[in-house]
């Protein structure tokens, strides 16, 4: 795993912003990208910058979201789009999860998202992590994160309402994940997921090819420090 540090919140979005940019310049063909809740500011820093032709092939889908109506502000695919409104994506490559709109309950919306998502594999999935661990709908000790389930899509019902997750196996199956981490909230939490920790979602999870974490300098408090003397 490799390490991005930055001084402040807002140079970590603009530093994601501009890697995720490069990043989907590369290739020839749509970048199949995921991305979770919490990452708003990441999204307007890259529909500032980078309203171009390589950016609007984004094929777009969600680790995540909230099992509410569309026009609900706690829906996170609403939040993305529009933080991501100058880009003017191709409708046929976005991707949200269901809502409660012709899907009787969390489940069934589960299976029609598991559906179109078939067997598709991302190229770069972006995961916001959560000061216990979190990434998209998978908390450490929840049942959807400790038990092998062969479904690719889970509905999840805790405290905070319903919503729907990809599952482990699912995000790993990307080629490479990047993990964001901001705030002294998760600082003690950071080094667990540098070193592996498999009791924690983002310690657990790698990429196929690549993992990167990219944290702000609150968040990197307790991560040691290399000098390079080249």
């Amino acid at each position: 795993m490799r390490v991005h540090r930055y001084n402040s919140p807002e140079a970590l979005n603009h530093g994601v912003a501009d890697a995720l940019v490069g990043y989907a310049t590369l290739g020839q063909r749509a970048l199949r990208l995921c991305v979770s809740d919490g990452l708003s500011d990441m999204c307007a820093a890259i529909s500032a910058t980078a309203a171009d032709t390589k950016m609007r092939r984004l094929d777009l889908w969600w680790s995540n979201d909230r099992f509410v109506d569309v026009t609900d502000p706690s829906r996170v695919s609403t939040r993305t789009l529009a933080a991501l409104g100058a880009l003017r994506l191709a409708p046929g490559h976005i991707h949200p999860m269901p809502t409660p709109s012709g899907n009787p309950d969390v489940d069934a919306a589960a299976i029609a998202y598991a559906t179109e998502l078939g067997n598709t594999a991302f190229d770069l999935t972006v995961l916001r992590v959560g000061k216990d661990g979190r990434v998209a709908g998978l908390r450490a000790g929840s049942p959807a994160f400790l038990r092998a389930t062969p479904h690719s899509v889970v509905g999840v019902r805790d405290a905070d309402g319903e919503c729907l997750t990809l599952s482990l196996d699912t995000l790993a199956r990307s080629s490479d994940i990047w993990l964001i981490a901001a705030g002294e909230d998760i600082v003690s939490i950071v080094p667990r997921i540098v070193d592996g920790d498999e009791t924690l979602p983002a310690g657990a999870l790698r990429g196929l090819r690549n993992t990167a974490l990219f944290v702000d300098a609150a968040a990197a408090g307790l991560l040691p420090r290399h000098v390079c003397e080249l």
